[in-house]
């Protein structure tokens, strides 16, 4: 026990002195001038499938225009191809959607090794989704004859075919700026178009004058965050106070809190939307003042889309973390007043059929229940409780933490993709009103 305990901190000092050297370099980044790589200052964020989907004609599976093989991404779609949805007016695409990292604020950035070969022309290879209207990109890298070009002009790279080159776009929504990177060197910053959200994507996108054949590769991709300083110094301070932390988490400790050994994750509003009754406004059943968001719905309310067959809900759902493996976790600061029942105030969304959900946590008659049985807490009413729900999907199992102190550890129901979810969501026996308050909500991945 002893060597090892020895062996761990090692390693976590050797983290620790990486962190420092990450540090130094993003100090650097903000403090020097155009030389600076394009990388530096930003911090790299987790990337798997759970963050992206295939965009592709929808009338062919999706192994015919796409493959993921030896780290390659490959998309390719023909001109006579349909579009991506059945109500699309757009031209054929198969595209790598990154719909996990949507933003609507901050400096982001995208960065792969990109391949066209010879022929591919009439395409956009990769966009910055976003703007506001009349247009829908904020930016469009696109192949004409063998040349890179911004839009339809300038040209950025006079001959891009058959090789790989390194792309880095950053994208500043508050100062309305896009930079375009090839293999290091800046290439073009250009205006920003506006709109709310954003995120990016890329593959193949057919333009005017495309090929009837249009393929692109890629490989290592990233998404980005960019850091302050502050950020930076505060990271910082916490690794130092965690790392001792994280060594007890892995050699066993009891009484670790449940935070301790993950990381806790970007959130904002591009995380998150509002599942509410399809025929009223947002506004009438979801407020957020004073860092408190008010989730509310009767009984009587209309699902939350007119096709929908369950009950009532309004529910914040993070579908900016939509997770597949890995082990995740949810913490918030939950309210629920006296007289709301039977209702799913917690959910972890996804699970193998005949399930929808790995966990949901309700409230009946003021009790706190994992599903409807057994009890966790018998009396929430009317006050402030601390939630912390784990969910190790490779171990397949799930934890649920009350003000610190383990109440349940269950066990998953499988499932390919998963999302939290926090609100009211109406189940069988439930009061005419249904109310949930919810605030310091963090999105945490185990390191």
């Amino acid at each position: 026990m002893a060597h090892s305990f020895h062996s761990l901190a090692f390693f976590c000092s050797s983290i620790l002195i990486f962190k420092l050297i990450i540090l130094h370099q993003s100090a650097l980044a903000w403090s020097w001038g155009p030389d600076v790589p394009p990388t530096q200052g930003f911090v790299s964020l987790p990337f798997n499938r759970s963050y992206y989907h295939i965009q592709k004609p929808y009338d062919v599976p999706e192994d015919q225009r796409y493959c993921f093989i030896d780290g390659v991404h490959k998309c390719w779609v023909y001109s006579t191809d349909k579009p991506h949805t059945t109500t699309s007016q757009t031209l054929p695409r198969t595209e790598i959607a990154i719909q996990g990292y949507n933003y609507s604020s901050g400096v982001w950035e995208f960065e792969a090794y990109g391949y066209v070969p010879k022929g591919t022309s009439g395409v956009c290879i990769m966009q910055v989704f976003g703007a506001s209207a009349p247009y829908a990109t904020t930016l469009m890298l696109r192949v004409y004859n063998g040349s890179l070009t911004y839009y339809t002009a300038p040209v950025l790279v006079p001959n891009i075919y058959d090789k790989w080159f390194k792309l880095n776009v950053v994208h500043d929504v508050d100062a309305a700026k896009v930079r375009v990177y090839i293999d290091g060197c800046l290439k073009i910053e250009a205006d920003g178009r506006g709109g709310t959200s954003h995120a990016f994507k890329c593959g193949v996108y057919a333009q005017m004058n495309d090929s009837c054949y249009m393929e692109s590769r890629w490989k290592h991709i990233k998404i980005l965050r960019k850091c302050g300083p502050f950020f930076c110094l505060s990271f910082l301070i916490f690794q130092l106070t965690d790392l001792q932390h994280l060594a007890l988490a892995w050699s066993g400790g009891s009484d670790v809190p449940p935070t301790k050994g993950f990381v806790s994750l970007p959130f904002n509003r591009s995380y998150y939307h509002i599942q509410k009754p399809y025929d009223v406004p947002e506004d009438q059943r979801y407020c957020f003042i004073d860092g408190v968001h008010k989730c509310w719905v009767y009984s009587t309310d209309k699902p939350h889309t007119t096709t929908s067959q369950t009950l009532p809900r309004t529910e914040i759902a993070i579908q900016g973390y939509g997770y597949s493996s890995g082990v995740w976790e949810f913490e918030a600061c939950a309210y629920v007043p006296n007289g709301t029942s039977g209702v799913c105030i917690m959910q972890v969304f996804g699970a193998t059929p005949p399930h929808a959900s790995t966990l949901m946590l309700r409230v009946y008659n003021g009790s706190l229940t994992y599903y409807r049985a057994p009890v966790l807490v018998p009396n929430i009413y009317d006050k402030w409780f601390k939630i912390n729900v784990v969910h190790d999907v490779d171990a397949a199992k799930v934890r649920v933490y009350i003000d610190g102190c383990l109440k349940i550890e269950a066990d998953g129901r499988g499932g390919t993709s998963h999302a939290f979810k926090c609100g009211v969501y109406s189940q069988m026996n439930d009061s005419c009103y249904m109310e949930s308050r919810w605030k310091d909500i963090k999105i945490l991945r185990k390191c």
